[in-house]
Order: structure tokens, then C-alpha cells, then sequence
């Protein structure tokens, strides 16, 4: 009998999956892509707006002007520095935190023609949004250091903390955007859910008022909230205040860690992605 009448094994091969650090290997190689992903949303955001990019210090500006006028002018909260600097250190860190948060959790959904049409690993969309969210953040961050010359204070060491917080403050949005791309493919209503509840947040965290008002009985949420210990680091940095007790560092180090499995289960699970999406 010839060898076509023979009936032979077949040799399936099932490509190995791919590792964490060799996947992150292989983000290195896509880098560059995060850059021009975020300058063409960039461009666009701003695209026919009369002031442009300066958008970035405008609304945190009303948000400060807003914000002040309740909790200084009418609640009457007392704090060590000039309530509008103190307010405005807790609007920046919550923004970015925020728009890490909302517009890199739908990385994936947003991109969906894009990532059927060409490679690259998909991790980039969510990391593109953090440079997005970072322009933004990045002209506050000038205004902070401008008003506090301006009243006449000196940046002491502790403001060398800053980029410590900054990265952390990274941290706390990918934590939540990361396992958001992998979960609400599969479940759109997180898309809804997850906004409401960081609205409510805002004011279970210290941002336009000192947590030392809050009752001790519920300072157990503060300690809870990774973002508490977050902004009162900004502050240390920028005002001198008080640094972080420890309480604040075990839910900051658990927000890092949420993060790095994020990445870890966003790395295993995107080859699935492109069937749901």
C-alpha cells in the first residue's frame, strides 16, 4: 500500500502561553505605539476648542472655585494651609486618578475595530490613556507649584516624594481600569456601575476637606481608601503637611497589588478579547 493509503498521526501544536515578564518583553518592542496613540487622542480632544489644551487648567480651576466657596465660605473648614492650595492638591491626585480610571477602562471596547485589524499588545490602549489623562494632570500639577511660590512658600526635600505619589496615584487608576478591560467585555452594565460609584467616592475621600474631621469610629474608611493615603501625600510634598500614617500604606500597597495582577490576568486573557469584543 502507497504511503497516501496509510493513515498517519496528526501532529497538533499548541503554542505555549505567553509568560508575564516575556509579555511585557514584548510591550517594550510596541512602546512607541503608546505614544502615538495618546497624541492622536490628544489632538483630537482639543481639535476646533477655543482654549485648547489650557482646557486642562480650566476645569479644575472651576471645580476649585466651586468647591471653595462650599467648604471655606460656608461649612467654614479650617485648614493648616491656605484652604484653596489644600483643595486644589486633592483635586489633581482624585482628577487623575479619575480619568485613569473611567477612560482606560473602556480602552479596549473604544479600540475594538482597531485591534482586529492589526498586533500589538492590547495592554498599550489602557497605558496610552494614562499619558492622556496626564496632559491634563501634568498642567495642574504647574499651577500647584505656581500658587505655592506665589503665596510666598518654599519647597522644602519632601516635594523630592512627589513623583513617588505620582506613580502611586498611576497605580490606583490602572488597579481599577486594568481588571475593567477584562471584565466588562464579557459584562457592559460594570460600564455603568462603576462611574456611579466613583462619584460617590469623592466624598469619602479627603479631597476638599481635612480627614482629621472625620469621626475616629469611621476613620477605618479613610485608612480603607488607597486614594486618602495618595492625596495626603501630594500634600506632604507640596505643603509640608503630616506624611502618611501607616494605615494609608497597607491600602496603597494593596492597590498596587491589584494592579500588578490586573495586568497579570489582563496579559493572560487578551488573545480572548478579540471574540468578545
Amino acid at each position: 500500500m502507497s504511503e497516501f493509503g496509510q493513515n498517519k498521526p496528526i501532529k497538533v501544536i499548541i503554542p505555549d502561553a505567553i509568560g508575564f515578564v516575556d509579555y511585557f518583553k514584548e510591550l517594550k518592542k510596541f512602546s512607541s505605539l503608546i505614544i502615538v496613540f495618546a497624541y492622536q487622542e490628544i489632538k483630537a480632544s482639543y481639535a476646533q476648542t477655543y482654549f485648547g489644551i489650557l482646557w486642562g487648567v480650566i476645569r479644575p480651576l472651576i471645580t476649585l472655585f466651586i468647591f471653595t466657596l462650599i467648604f471655606k465660605n460656608f461649612l467654614k473648614v479650617s485648614t493648616e494651609s491656605p484652604y484653596y492650595l489644600f483643595a486644589f492638591c486633592g483635586i489633581i491626585a482624585w482628577n487623575f486618578f479619575f480619568q485613569i480610571s473611567m477612560n482606560a477602562s473602556t480602552a479596549v471596547l473604544v479600540n475594538q475595530n482597531l485591534i482586529r485589524k492589526m498586533y500589538f499588545p492590547k495592554i498599550i490602549l489602557p497605558f496610552a490613556k494614562v499619558l492622556v489623562s496626564g496632559v491634563d494632570f501634568g498642567l495642574s500639577l504647574i499651577m500647584v507649584f505656581l500658587l505655592v511660590l506665589f503665596e510666598g512658600n518654599i519647597l522644602g526635600p519632601q516635594i523630592l516624594a512627589l513623583p513617588c505619589f505620582i506613580l502611586l496615584n498611576i497605580f490606583c487608576g490602572l488597579a481599577i481600569a486594568l481588571w475593567m478591560n477584562t471584565l466588562n467585555i464579557k459584562h457592559r452594565d460594570l460600564n455603568q456601575i462603576i462611574p456611579a460609584i466613583l462619584g460617590f467616592a469623592i466624598w469619602v475621600t479627603p479631597v476638599f476637606y481635612p480627614a482629621d474631621i472625620v469621626p475616629s469610629k469611621l476613620q477605618i474608611l479613610l485608612y480603607a481608601n488607597p486614594m486618602a493615603g495618595v492625596i495626603k501625600g501630594y500634600r506632604f510634598a507640596f505643603l509640608g503637611e503630616s506624611f502618611p500614617e501607616w494605615p494609608y500604606w497597607i491600602s496603597i500597597g494593596l492597590a498596587v497589588l491589584i494592579a500588578i495582577a490586573g495586568a497579570s490576568y489582563f496579559a493572560k486573557t487578551e488573545d480572548k478579547m478579540v471574540d468578545y469584543v
